[in-house]
């Protein structure tokens, strides 16, 4: 298991950023930008800014709409990261791009699923607050990430589909919804 880092790389935020802008447009993008500088004064981890990030697009959208809006942020994301790297090293950036954004250990690619392994959000933000996995927007950033690359890996997939959590094992399941 590698672990978690404790930051989030400011070319991965500015990507996010910009992504959100693009999605939101410029004065949504302001609100959340606004409120991660008043959590920032504070000293935030990479993970609770990306959990302010998400949090505060739930705020603004309600929980179906900002479902949605992370949802394709995360596709977004895997877009760009497929158009800067040749498709031989797709499947090593979706393993570790979790990893950089400061969500899990590791994505496991299999036949029909893909697998997050050993979610920081889980255990550290969504348990505490009684949430189950997917009922909060952040778990739709790694979602889409995942559906983005998956699209574009695996034979006839035209999405994902989140399945359950194997708590013991931590690991979320996404089935692959074929054509």
């Amino acid at each position: 298991m590698r672990g978690l880092s404790s930051n989030i790389s400011q070319e991965v935020m500015d990507t996010l950023i910009s992504l959100a802008k693009n999605v939101l447009g410029e004065k949504a993008e302001k609100l959340i930008l606004n409120k991660l500088a008043r959590k920032g004064e504070n000293n935030i981890s990479g993970r609770d800014i990306v959990f302010v990030f998400t949090d505060e697009i739930q705020n603004i959208y309600g929980l179906k709409g900002g479902q949605a809006i992370v949802r394709q942020l995360g596709r977004e994301l895997a877009k760009v990261l497929m158009e800067k790297y040749p498709k031989e090293q797709w499947e090593e950036i979706l393993d570790k791009g979790l990893n950089e954004f400061i969500y899990a250990d590791k994505v496991e690619i299999n036949k029909d699923e893909a697998c997050i392994c050993n979610c920081a959000f889980y255990e550290d933000v969504l348990k505490p607050k009684n949430l189950k996995p997917t009922e909060h927007c952040v778990c739709w950033l790694s979602w889409g990430f995942i559906e983005g690359f998956v699209k574009n890996l695996e034979e006839g997939v035209r999405g994902v589909q989140w399945v359950d959590r194997d708590y013991e094992n931590k690991k979320c399941k996404f089935a692959y919804v074929r054509e």
